[in-house]
């Protein structure tokens, strides 16, 4: 563990030792092997699988290949010099891990070759940011074959230069049930976006809370609907700092989820200062949009329960999607963080039809949530 830091910086300072640990690995940062080199990690995300046809699967493969910040001087020392901008003691085990995830060394143009099943499949290059997605083929009765407890497990083939296999999973998801897309900030957990000193405090330097009550609603909702609700995080969080939540999740108590997370270029050092401080609102609005649509696409005659929070652009979001897609929305839930109540002028003119605004609860506490999806609100 480092006990000593380097001095406070100003901003300039931060650029260039950003840039001085992106060109320090270089050589890991730009790879064209086949596949991660030794020392650098594949993280598959928990995604979905849906059904393409009668007869087969389409799994989704997403992830990110990466080098862990605490094998790079050059990093650690961008832990160090970020510190004062987030608030943070650098020698702090809890904020160094957060922002060596942050920071991590995104590994592109990798290509990643995947076991699942019988099939092999080569994906990639990998993005700016180390992200991968693609979908693979899987015959319905080796995804039944596969299955336990409706999830299938494929991993990463070793490649040329590394011995390592990477396990991943992806959700089969029946289409025609409901699908509860959630939000993390300020929805499930605790960050207080509306203030950016204690947002980035609860990003990177406390444990992560959850919203009291959100865990034991949507276990409810999980048990009264049973193999009928699946479960979808739509974060426009970065990728980054997947690891973290998903451990969150799990240890809050929450039911199983599959991801959507954005793919951002953290060593960039504009990005990274950005991510650090404050990412742009019509830019996360997007993706939230995108990737929800996708999703509808993607289950054609699924419902959606969408549940967020009123801190950021979640209303606005969500009133797009139920606005596109105006028989399949089921519920509109929107936790208060701003202090705005239905009747503000925000939701008279996001949600101005009657149609649309009995489909929306904007609540306080998550005991006024339904215990029972499609129960109203």
């Amino acid at each position: 563990m480092r006990t000593r830091c380097s001095p406070v910086a100003t901003a300039s300072e931060v650029v260039r030792i950003v840039v001085f640990a992106a060109l320090s690995a270089l050589g890991a940062g730009c790879a064209t092997d086949a596949g991660p080199s030794r020392g650098q990690q594949i993280l598959f995300a928990p995604s979905v699988a849906s059904m393409s046809d009668a007869h087969t699967w389409s799994v989704l493969v997403q992830g990110r290949v990466f080098e862990p910040a605490r094998d790079s001087l050059g990093h650690q020392a961008v832990i160090d010099v970020l510190a004062p901008f987030v608030g943070a003691v650098c020698a702090d085990p809890l904020y160094r891990e957060r922002a060596g995830d942050l920071v991590s060394d995104s590994v592109r143009s990798v290509q990643v070759t995947v076991s699942l099943g019988d099939e092999v499949a080569r994906i990639g290059p990998t993005d700016a940011a180390g992200y991968f997605r693609a979908n693979i083929a899987l015959a319905n009765d080796q995804a039944l074959r596969l299955a336990r407890d409706g999830v299938v497990t494929f991993e990463s083939l070793p490649g040329a230069n590394d011995p390592s296999r990477f396990r991943g999973t992806a959700a089969l998801v029946p289409d025609g049930g409901v699908i509860v897309v959630t939000d993390i900030d300020d929805t499930i957990k605790e960050t207080n976006v509306g203030d950016p000193a204690d947002a980035r405090a609860n990003t990177l330097l406390r444990p992560f809370r959850a919203v009291a009550g959100m865990p034991e609603v949507y276990r409810e909702w999980n048990k009264a609907a049973g193999s009928n609700v699946h479960f979808h995080v739509v974060s426009a969080g970065p990728w980054q700092l997947h690891e973290p939540l998903r451990r969150f999740t799990e240890e809050a108590g929450f039911p199983r989820f599959t991801w959507d997370m954005r793919s951002v270029d953290t060593m960039d050092p504009a990005t990274l200062i950005g991510e650090a401080v404050h990412a742009d609102p019509a830019r996360l609005h997007e993706f939230k949009v995108t990737a929800i649509r996708a999703l509808m696409q993607r289950f054609p005659r699924s419902h959606v329960v969408l549940v967020g929070d009123s801190g950021e652009s979640d209303p606005e979001t969500y009133a797009t999607i139920l606005s596109e897609y105006p028989n399949r929305v089921d519920a509109v839930y929107v936790r208060n963080v701003s202090g705005q109540g239905k009747a503000a002028r925000r939701y008279v003119d996001l949600f101005p039809s009657p149609a649309a605004s009995v489909k929306l609860l904007v609540f306080d506490d998550p005991g006024q949530l339904p215990r029972r999806l499609g129960a109203g609100g």
